[in-house]
């Protein structure tokens, strides 16, 4: 009877172990977690490549120099050509699926976004900001550390988008120009953006690697009616305030180009 029993718990912590280890490959990684999508971006401010420091004219007359610039892009999915949304894999216990835009830093620029389903993809969407959920949560890592110097102290919930620069139409000290958009109070500034893909899809396949450029082109900011002035609001930090510029960087990105190439580690 006991060599019964021995044998009994046996099959059952085998039984137990193997289910565990189903779990975790679904949860964890491996093929549950999909295709990725390689994105890559520059910026240009006025129709020129961006370059931190360099003082540019804008449309509108005036100049400015971005010394820094840092937004972050969240909620990617992917519409299909059969007309099906397929959604970028995120995780609760994580920062999966949020990235930190940082001019000044490259790598920041090109990142592969995870968990897409094999097929043929005609349009892209995105968040440009956090979503409600993330952005109450509090402390949290990776991407939405505090520590990246993105989460506001004195304003519950993180910026969205800051760029940081200088102008010799800013009135404020030092001609600083200063736009921190973000927070966690209605209406929210986080934006989403719809892009179409192209003539040709995006074909997501384990023998590729899909990349999509995408460029954002500053001038935007400024742009159109009602338009943002920096001898008028030179520093924007008040999420109310924020709306117009939130509005104006909604519309800032474009497909550039897309290419595919053989996945080289199959």
């Amino acid at each position: 009877m006991e060599a019964a029993n021995r044998a009994a718990r046996s099959a059952c912590a085998l039984l137990m172990g193997a289910l565990s280890l189903t779990a975790l490959s679904a949860c964890g990684g491996g093929a549950d977690e999909g295709l990725p999508l390689r994105l890559e971006i520059s910026h240009a401010l006025a129709g020129q490549p961006l370059k931190l420091g360099q003082e540019t004219a804008l449309p509108t007359s005036e100049h400015l120099s971005v010394d820094h610039l840092r937004y972050y892009l969240s909620n990617f999915r992917l519409h299909g050509i059969d007309g099906r949304w397929s959604a970028a894999a995120h995780s609760d216990a994580d920062a999966r699926g949020y990235f930190l835009v940082d001019e000044s830093q490259p790598t920041s620029k090109l990142f592969d976004i995870a968990g897409f389903g094999k097929g043929e993809y005609d349009g892209i969407e995105f968040v440009i900001g956090v979503d409600a959920a993330r952005n109450s949560a509090g402390v949290q890592g990776g991407a939405l550390d505090p520590a990246q110097g993105m989460f506001w102290t004195w304003n519950t919930g993180y910026i969205f988008f800051k760029l940081e620069g200088h102008s010799p139409e800013s009135s404020a000290r030092n001609q600083i120009v200063e736009y921190h958009i973000g927070g966690s109070r209605e209406p929210t500034p986080a934006r989403t953006v719809v892009l179409p893909l192209g003539v040709k899809p995006v074909k997501l396949d384990p023998k590729l690697v899909a990349t999509v450029h995408l460029q954002g082109e500053l001038a935007t900011l400024f742009e159109g009616e009602p338009g943002l002035r920096i001898a008028d609001k030179p520093t924007i930090m008040d999420p109310a305030a924020g709306a117009t510029v939130a509005d104006r960087y909604a519309g800032m990105f474009r497909v550039d180009h897309i290419h595919h190439e053989p996945r080289r580690d199959r």
